[in-house]
């Protein structure tokens, strides 16, 4: 079997979607959701379960389970056929491009340098002190193995020398950001020693790079950590640290907790709190929040007690609002520094406040309000200049309105003084949009084609055809006699026609869709009635499901009565036309012929 018909039968499309998106049921094979590819705020994005392909009736996106992961990733095809064929257990050959060869070496690398760590933590005799360290922050085995933890051997070569030897060149190991050329001479050395070593992972579970924590005593000047370098394979602002391992809590507790360093994601983890991710230390970017997105609408900030802490979160939960998120926040005790603190000193504490966030506007006001005098005039005017521009971000009026008249309220200031001030700190009317029109990153602006009555009727009738074996004979039958003026239902009509008489084999329901969806797949003059194939099957799913064979035909019965009747119509448009420039002309004999046929 072809590996891409393996992997489609092993993978059911609404698994691998609902990894992505909220599916809510939508009739006995349907699924529906918010589509990923535009902003909409009304579900019109379709998954059939029996059809294996998806469809959006807002933009026209659609197609199957590789179609969906290449748009969600920014893959090429055979980047999705490796990563679908992992998941689904197929072995896939080798990528063919130059640049997927690269990234696919790069990953093996990291796969290799992932278990050289681990092995190097848990039988080295130099590690002892990495794993007293790790045992006292409450790191089980089990924990290390989750998260991939190893130990970086204090030696100037070790991991380079050992992945020469796999075959890999020098040049393949600086490309990764593992190795660093000498100064002097020629080689290459490790760039991390002596540090335990946390795999960088992305949302798939593949390793991408490593951030080097150092032991406690070591020499200051190296940096308490030091991360891998940006490569083909490893983007800082794109990564999340976590997410593959939170992405089912995230969904099962509808939000995300999104917290500074990556041990703060460990020890959470380990107390059960695991619908949490790390942004390493820095304020979230677009790119971070557009991939949270695909899981969940309500981003949860639970930064460092410090002022950078705070500044990176104000900063997140600007590009967070301008996408939609509900921003909400946890506010930690005075006298923890991060979560992983917390969990060492009260885990009990850290399940309830991971349960107990609060609004983002309600944090950062406390925080505001944290040590200031309301009667001073001095502290007012701090405690305005932070909050204004905050609430002028806020996108609802209502909630911007209850946040404005609390600020009124603390500082004894008239709210249309306030009203007034906002004004000059709220953004433009185009960027409080921002997150109804914003298009993610790996996808593009499509302009769906507007269909006319007729059109949408006939894709109804076309896709019974595909659907609907009892009706299809008395379907084709009507359709002969049938105008279709749109060239491209035409076209589909006549394509599956062909296709129909071409093979009466493969007319049950099931194998005539596929042979027909595959027939397209392979053509690429025909590639171009995918989409209206897919469309077509998809309406008529939903216009004929739970009907019985006599109700689907006084169904098709009334479409074909709105076909004719919508024909009737133009025609008369058309001879009222006629008629008019006849009159305009003086042209009896053509009035009088004109009359009897629109009579």
């Amino acid at each position: 079997m072809d590996p891409k018909d393996e992997i489609k039968a092993k993978l059911d499309i609404v698994a691998v979607i609902g990894e992505y998106l909220e599916l809510k049921p939508a009739g006995m094979h349907g699924f529906r959701a918010l589509c990923p590819f535009h902003a909409e705020k009304s579900p019109s994005f379709h998954v059939s379960s029996d059809r294996q392909i998806f469809h959006c009736f807002g933009c026209s996106e659609g197609g199957d389970i590789f179609t969906f992961v290449q748009k969600m990733e920014g893959m090429d095809f055979p980047e999705v056929l490796m990563h679908l064929g992992k998941k689904a257990g197929v072995e896939i050959k080798r990528f063919s491009t130059t640049e997927g060869n690269t990234k696919q070496r790069l990953m093996t690398i990291h796969e290799l340098a992932t278990s050289f760590y681990k092995k190097v933590l848990q039988s080295s005799t130099g590690s002892q002190v990495a794993r007293d360290y790790l045992a006292n922050r409450g790191i089980t085995s089990a924990l290390i193995e989750t998260f991939g933890i190893g130990f970086a051997p204090d030696d100037w070569s070790m991991l380079s020398d050992t992945l020469l030897k796999r075959g890999f060149s020098e040049a393949e190991l600086v490309q990764a950001g593992l190795s660093l050329k000498k100064k002097s001479g020629s080689g290459v050395i490790d760039r991390f020693r002596a540090r335990i070593m946390i795999p960088l992972r992305d949302q798939h579970g593949n390793t991408v790079g490593f951030t080097g924590r150092q032991l406690p005593g070591a020499d200051s000047s190296m940096g308490k950590y030091v991360n891998s370098p940006e490569t083909p394979i490893y983007h800082k602002g794109r990564l999340v640290y976590g997410l593959d391992l939170a992405k089912r809590a995230i969904k099962d507790k509808h939000g995300v907790i999104v917290m500074e360093g990556n041990l703060d994601v460990v020890a959470s983890y380990k107390i059960g709190v695991q619908n949490v991710v790390a942004c390493s230390g820095t304020a979230l970017t677009q790119d971070q929040l557009e991939l949270l997105k695909r899981y969940t609408d309500t981003v949860v900030f639970c930064f460092d007690r410090d002022a950078a802490g705070l500044t990176a979160a104000k900063k997140g939960v600007s590009i967070a609002r301008s996408l939609g998120f509900d921003c909400r926040a946890i506010s930690l005790p005075t006298d923890v520094k991060d979560p992983d603190d917390l969990v060492q000193k009260n885990p009990d504490a850290w399940k309830a406040l991971s349960e107990a966030s609060v609004p983002f506007m309600q944090y950062l006001f406390d925080r505001t309000l944290f040590n200031r005098d309301i009667s001073n005039v001095d502290d007012k005017r701090v405690i305005s200049q932070e909050l204004l521009p905050a609430i002028g971000e806020v996108t609802d009026v209502v909630e911007r309105e209850h946040w404005l008249a609390k600020l009124a309220s603390l500082l004894n200031i008239d709210l249309a003084i306030l009203r007034t001030a906002i004004k000059q700190t709220t953004p433009s009317p185009s960027l409080l949009r921002r997150g109804e029109s914003s298009v993610s990153s790996n996808s593009k602006t499509i302009q769906p084609i507007k269909l006319g009555k007729k059109d949408q009727v006939l894709l109804v009738l076309i896709g019974s055809i595909l659907n609907d074996e009892v009706n299809r004979a008395y379907v084709r039958k009507q359709l002969e006699s049938t105008v279709i003026d749109n060239e491209a239902i035409q076209n589909l009509y006549k394509f599956l026609e062909e296709t129909y008489t071409s093979d009466i084999g493969t007319a049950k329901t099931q194998a005539f869709f596929a042979k027909a969806r595959n027939i397209l797949q392979s053509d690429p003059l025909k590639e171009s009635l995918l989409s209206l194939l897919d469309e077509s099957s998809l309406i008529a799913e939903q216009q004929f499901e739970n009907l019985s064979p006599a109700s689907c035909l006084t169904q098709l019965n009334m479409l074909f009565e709105t076909l004719h009747a919508t024909d009737r119509q133009s025609k008369r448009s058309v001879l009222a036309q006629k008629l008019r420039q006849a009159e305009d002309a003086g042209d009896v004999d053509a009035v009088n012929k004109l009359l009897t046929e629109l009579n």
